[in-house]
Parts: C-alpha cells; structure tokens; sequence
C-alpha cells in the first residue's frame, strides 16, 4: 500500500516543478534559487525525501515538456509524418528557429537547468538533516546524494546531446547572485557527467527497499522503476561513451550491463503484448510502458494513474493516438504506410506483420493499416473510460532505455570494434524474440546497416531514431549532406533568444545565425 509519505513527496514534486519554471525565466538558463531550497528547511527526513523526487520530478518534466523528448528524437528527420500541424512539420524539415511557440519552447534549456540547481541545491543542503532528524543516517544521506549527482550527470548528458556546447554549472546559486557564465565545450560537460556517474555508481544500488533495508521505510516494490539504479547509471554511461564515439568505453559500459542487469530486476521483453501484472511485454497495458508492471526498464519516469500522474500531455499517445483509441479523429503524427511495409520489411515480424494463417496484420504496433493514416499504438496506456479528445488522461512512462536497447547499443559497439560474431549474437537475440529469421554470415546486408534497422524497428517512438542516425552517419562518413550538418553543428537545436538576451557571454550556435 502507498502511504500519506509517498503522496507528501509527490505534493512537493508538482511544488517544486512550479516553483522551478517560475524562476528559472528569471535567470541565465535558470538554475533556479528557490527550488529545494526556500520551501524546505532541511530539518528533517521528511524533507530530504521531498526535495530527492523533486529533483525526479523536475527532470521528467524537463523531458516531456512540449512533448520535447519526442520531437528532439522521433519528428526531426524521422518515420513520423505530420497530419495537421504546421509548426512540427518545420520541426521534421529541420527549420528549428522557425517562429512556433514550440520551437521557442523546445530551444530553451532553462528546464534542465531546474534540474541541475535543484540537485546542487540538495547536494549542499541535505546533510544539514542529519544534524536535527536522527532517522536520517549517513547511509540514507550518500544513498541520496549519488542520485542527485547522477540526475545532474544526466541532465547534463541530455543538454549536451541537444545544444552541443552549454554552460557547466557544479554549485548552486539560492543566493539570488547568479553570474553570467559561458559555455563549456560538450566534450568537456559530458567527460564531467561521465565522472559523476563513475562516483556514484560505486554506491547506487540495483535495487531499493530490498528486504533486508528498507530505503524511507518502504520496500522495493513501491521504489521498482522510479529511482535511478547502479544499471540506470550505467545505461547513461554507456550513451555519453557513444555520443563521443569512445566505442571502447560503450563495450566497458555495456558489458558491466549484460553481466548485471538481472541484479536490478530487469528482464528481456520476450513478450510483445502483456496478459497480466508483471508479465514480460513490450506492448499493451501490463507491458514496459505502463508503470510497475514491465521489468525492462533501465532508466525510467513513470506516471501511474494511482499517483494521480496521468494526464492529457507529456505522453506521445498525445500525438499519435486517434479514433478508434480516442476521440480525436486524426493523429498529430503518424507512419505512412508505404514507410511500414519498408521499416517492417518481414512478414513474420511480430511487431507488424502479415499473420499467414488468418492473412490479418498484426497490431502490437500499428492498427488501420488499411485506412490511409494508419495509427502507431505501440505505447497506449489510457485511463479507463477516458477518451474524449483532449480530455483523454494518459498514463505511459517515458523508458529512457531497457534491456532490448542496451542489447542493440553493445552490439553497435562490437561491430565498430570488429567483434562481428560478438555483434551478430546479440543483434540475434533482438531478432529471435521478434520472430524475424537470423542474420548469417551470408547474409546481404552489412551487419552495421542491420544493427540500426532493428533500433528503428525496436525502438520505434521511444525518442532514438534523430540520435541513432547521427552516429549512423559519424561511423560511415559516406552521406555528404549530412556529414555537412554534422560538421557545421546543424545537429544540435538553436538557443532560445530570452536566453542570449539575458547573458551576454553565450552566442548562437553557429550553424543557426
């Protein structure tokens, strides 16, 4: 049962987000004073764990804000068409300074920058609870500072994969003195995240509120899929390594993986749509994007329906569902059908295929197939009742990374480093659990070139395939146009103006003056 405590905390979650916004639009990219810093003393245990999963908080709603996550990874230059909407078909062109409130929105890093203060803040503040509450031990305070270090570690990776070069903050600034300050080159602020994460994993463990401790008096099952494991960290490690192309790193980083992750309760999704509570699924109500109930997950942000999380944004059923799911008679964004027979190039998928015995497609990822905008439901977790539009509460946690994609990020990495049946393995493995035929030495496709094919395949709508093809590209060298974006810094989104406006040590990113 959830308790009074756990409510309490989620109550200071929405607090402290408010709270963020609100300051950060005063400020450089908004490191923001107040955040776990006016509202809590620092008195007692209460508070410590308030201001962690405000930091949780925080860092979710960073992600999703104006469905952030998904056009960053999915709409610019991705399978998603646009029905409706002129200011996402700008964003899918690649016009990132086109004048849209969304845009505006989307080049704004001042709610990562929440995150990053609200961790700083709890960082220096949090031990000041050990000196007046004599339930918090030493142990719960280091157990709570990793993850504070690790959620910046990550806020920082995620601003780095997005603007490239940004400001590198380690201290907070609750004294209402924030300086202007430049930006650190993104080699720099990732090989910072990079050492944050390799502290802290020597104490994140694989699991809270195991039986013999219990983490703020609550066991593992209510803390499963919430906080940031040492498996988490090390899925953040392994993405820092390859956005830097350090393939040697992401092999260190992945092997740490495949030798660990059964310590954190992750398991393969070898099913793909879920019967019951706890099933393996990738799909349906009881699978990984539905809270508590999946296992893959790596590093996650849930928002259950019980928490009185769901709601009608920050979800990408928002823009992909329509009827017959919900009341909305067209999505925002869909596959064309000529896109899916290509990406789903097997009739045995599956995912979406062709079912040989009753000749029906399958649809664990897509359904009106035959209507001319067919509509992706691969993550459609809906609140009973709830399907009036707009009004439509949505439920979906954001998976940052689960078990199928590590797989596939090892073995990317094997075949850089010429481990090709180390690679071929594991690609396999992917590849059996969705019912496609093995890849063999024989086969006509380049290994590398199948590797991604089943990151478009799997991962589809999960906020990889912008960032997938821009390693793609830096390993073959071979697409002039867009090693050209990539040299001249079109990848990363513009900064917002408010935020040049008001720190006159940053500049525009090159490639958007």
């Amino acid at each position: 049962m959830l308790t009074m405590f756990k409510y309490k905390g989620i109550k200071y979650v929405l607090l402290l987000f408010a709270i963020g916004i609100a300051s950060c639009s005063k400020q450089l990219d908004s490191p923001s004073r107040e955040v776990a810093g006016e509202e809590l003393h620092w008195r007692s245990i209460s508070e410590t764990k308030a201001g962690l999963l405000g930091i949780y908080g925080l860092m979710r709603s960073a992600m999703i804000t104006n469905n952030g996550h998904w056009v960053y990874g999915e709409i610019r230059g991705g399978d998603f068409s646009i029905y409706n909407r002129a200011d996402l078909k700008a964003i899918k062109e690649g016009k990132l300074n086109a004048a849209f409130n969304i845009t505006k929105s989307l080049s704004n890093w001042q709610r990562f920058y929440a995150v990053v203060n609200a961790a700083s803040v709890f960082i220096e503040k949090a031990p000041q609870v050990l000196e007046h509450d004599n339930r918090y031990t030493d142990v719960n305070l280091k157990m709570d500072i990793v993850q504070a270090r690790a959620l910046r570690a990550f806020a920082y990776y995620y601003m780095a994969r997005t603007w490239g070069d940004v400001p590198l903050i380690t201290k907070s600034y609750d004294n209402g003195s924030f300086p202007e300050v430049g930006v650190a080159s993104q080699q720099d602020v990732l090989n910072y995240a990079e050492k944050e994460l390799l502290e802290s994993v020597e104490t994140l463990p694989y699991q809270y509120g195991t039986d013999n401790s219990l983490y703020y008096n609550e066991s593992r099952w209510l803390w499963q899929n919430i906080l940031i494991t040492k498996i988490g960290a090390y899925s953040i490690l392994a993405h820092i390594a390859a956005l830097q192309g350090r393939y040697d790193k992401v092999e260190a980083y992945t092997r740490f993986f495949m030798d660990n992750y059964s310590k954190s309760n992750v398991k393969k999704l070898t099913q793909i749509h879920g019967t019951g509570g706890g099933s393996e699924a990738l799909t349906g109500f009881y699978g990984v994007f539905s809270y508590n109930y999946g296992h893959g997950q790596l590093l996650n942000f849930a928002a259950p329906y019980l928490l009185g999380e769901a709601t009608n944004s920050g979800h990408i059923e928002q823009l992909t569902l329509a009827q017959p799911l919900v009341n909305k008679e067209f999505p925002d964004i869909y596959v064309e059908k000529d896109s899916i027979s290509v990406i789903f190039d097997d009739l045995n998928d599956r995912r979406f295929g062709l079912d040989t015995v009753n000749g029906l497609y399958r649809e664990n990822y897509f359904i009106n197939f035959q209507n001319d905008i067919p509509i992706f439901k691969k993550i459609n977790i809906i609140r009973d009742g709830s399907t009036n539009g707009n009004l439509a509460l949505f439920g979906s946690n954001l998976v940052f990374s689960r078990y199928e994609e590590m797989v596939l990020l090892r073995a990317e990495a094997l075949e850089v480093l010429n481990d090709r049946n180390g690679a071929r393995s594991l690609l396999n493995e992917i590849r059996s659990m969705r019912g496609l035929r093995t890849f063999t030495v024989l086969s006509p496709e380049p290994i590398l070139e199948e590797i991604f094919k089943e990151r478009r395949r799997e991962l589809m709508g999960e906020g990889w395939l912008f960032f997938d093809l821009v390693r793609y590209h830096k390993i073959k060298q071979n697409n002039p146009k867009f090693m050209d974006l990539i040299n001249r810094g079109g990848i990363y989104w513009p900064i917002a103006s408010e935020i040049l406006s008001r720190n006159s040590m940053l500049k525009q990113n090159s490639y958007w003056n």
